[in-house]
């Protein structure tokens, strides 16, 4: 496998990993006066804004192009960092709820199109190593930031946590606008695709004409996705994930108290698990590697997707706590090995479907899954605990399990 070189995207993805408050994302909220009631509607407002701008914008970055998508969204973070430091030092909601709403936009021009842009520029069989490679400096930039933390919020406080955060934001765009063109070859061929794929069924279908151009209306033809039952496992299995996150990201401290261990190694953990996922780039360029055939490949997300299943499902019942704290440290990293082999496949369905000239639309409507699991989620965040969080991970596990039997079955 030839080796990536670091370029201008690596560095966005660095510097947008750098979130310096990251470890104290809700204590920015609540020193500031928010309820952590007010805190969950805060992020189920994101995640609202999210689901309904994910088509308008996907439609958006398809006329600019994912450069200059990638552009904006990146001035658009800056511009909610800015506001949510505007937010904390005068303790105001309403700037609060402005964040969220920019923050959300800037996430909608964000996704699918990081994921379009990269296959663009890379193809079906570069993809793959290219993702995970931006990945690991996402998390080399959230690894320093965590290290940093401490020092930082000592000497500064809170303040100095969001102002360092906002510097590197505004580095991140100053580094975006060096971010190589897609160019529009990628893109012009992907038209040219869906013109002679057009001219094809026109020729055998004369009749059909006028109905074949009606079916070329944008929004028709990428719903039209649905009738593919690929579709329906794709936003399935993307609203597992998000709900996979959810847990690691907020209730692994409450698994760390269950066994008596002390709070205080959550950082430590982070730290370890975050440089653990840095290998998901080697493992997924050693088993996508061409030398294990199509077929092999073709295995590969069932065969994460159970294994990730199975890790959430011992996570819940083991007790000892060497094995617990080796599966906080994996888990992430398994679960990244499916998604990566996931965003992959669905710029494969995109070809399939002859929706390559509307790529990051797409991709958005596909993610719209996503979001409204989390507005879902985060709104029933109390009803939740109530079941016991514990057993939300015997969920996930379960329902990893049933995605890696329908990628098997779909792959065959």
């Amino acid at each position: 496998m030839k080796k990536l070189k670091f370029d201008s995207y690596d560095g966005v993805c660095f510097l947008n990993g750098l979130v310096f408050f990251a470890p104290v994302a809700l204590l920015v909220r609540t020193q500031a006066g928010v309820s952590e009631h007010v805190f969950f509607i805060l992020q189920a407002l994101l995640s609202g804004v999210i689901f309904l701008g994910e088509i308008p914008t996907g439609f958006i970055t398809d006329k600019i192009g994912y450069r200059k998508s990638l552009i904006l969204a990146q001035v658009l973070l800056l511009g909610a960092r800015s506001l949510l430091l505007a937010a904390f030092v005068s303790r105001s909601l309403v700037l609060f709820v402005v964040e969220a709403v920019v923050e959300g936009i800037a996430a909608c021009f964000t996704s699918g199109t990081g994921s379009a842009y990269l296959y663009a520029l890379y193809g079906e069989n570069g993809y793959l190593a290219k993702t995970a490679h931006a990945g690991n400096f996402g998390t080399a930039g959230f690894i320093i930031s965590t290290v940093a933390y401490a020092g930082i919020y000592k000497i500064s406080g809170m303040e100095g946590l969001l102002i360092t955060t906002v510097v590197m934001d505004i580095i991140a765009v100053v580094c975006s606008f060096f971010l190589r063109s897609e160019s529009s070859k990628t893109i012009i061929a992907d038209r040219k695709e869906m013109r002679l794929q057009a001219d094809i069924r026109q020729q055998e279908n004369s009749g059909d004409t006028m109905q074949k151009k009606q079916e070329k209306d944008s929004i028709r033809q990428i719903l039209a996705i649905f009738k593919n039952k690929k579709a329906f496992l794709f936003v399935i299995s993307l609203a597992i994930f998000s709900i996979a996150w959810l847990l690691i990201n907020f209730f692994y401290v409450e698994k760390l108290e269950n066994c008596g261990l002390p709070v205080e190694w959550m950082s430590l953990i982070i730290l370890s698990y975050s440089a653990v996922q840095m290998l998901a780039e080697p493992i997924l360029g050693k088993l996508s590697d061409g030398k294990n055939g199509k077929s092999g490949r073709g295995k590969l997300p069932a065969v994460t997707a159970a294994t990730a299943g199975v890790a959430f499902l011992l996570f819940r019942v083991v007790k000892f706590r060497a094995a617990v704290l080796l599966l906080m440290l994996i888990l992430p990293l398994l679960l990244n090995l499916p998604e990566y082999l996931l965003m992959d496949l669905e710029n494969q369905f995109v070809d399939e479907t002859e929706c390559g000239s509307q790529r990051a639309a797409t991709l958005s409507v596909l993610n719209m899954g996503v979001n409204l699991v989390e507005i879902l989620t985060l709104s029933a965040s109390a009803f939740l605990t109530k079941i016991g969080i514990q057993w939300c991970f015997v969920f996930v596990g379960c329902f990893l399990m049933a995605i890696a039997l329908l990628f098997a079955r779909i792959q065959k």
